[in-house]
């Protein structure tokens, strides 16, 4: 029996610890406006129901790498992974990054 379900996050965005096993390739599927904390959701084709909300940084270097018209990201892939010395208010938690990206010359 596969009890890998019993251990998903219960939660509305993909988390940190959703890359404890490794590395993930994933698929944009649409790009929508967030919160004013989380700015943007990106709805991931691997994560159905939960939205990826980059940081500031992974904001940066999507924008530099595929242009800042989120539309033009649908269909594009990206390797997101675990990075665990990601710090917020001071103390490091883990976070997302990204290390490979389709669509870059």
């Amino acid at each position: 029996m596969d009890i890998s379900d019993s251990i998903v996050p219960r939660s509305d965005q993909v988390n940190a610890d959703d890359f404890l096993t490794g590395p993930r390739t994933v698929t944009v599927e649409k790009v929508t406006k967030g919160s004013a904390e989380q700015p943007v959701d990106i709805h991931l084709v691997e994560f159905p129901g939960r939205a990826f909300r980059p940081s500031k940084t992974v904001r940066r270097i999507l924008v530099n790498a595929w242009g800042a018209e989120a539309s033009a990201y649908v269909g594009r892939r990206m390797t997101l992974y675990r990075d665990p010395t990601v710090r917020f208010g001071g103390a490091e938690v883990g976070g997302i990054r990204v290390s490979h990206l389709s669509h870059v010359d």
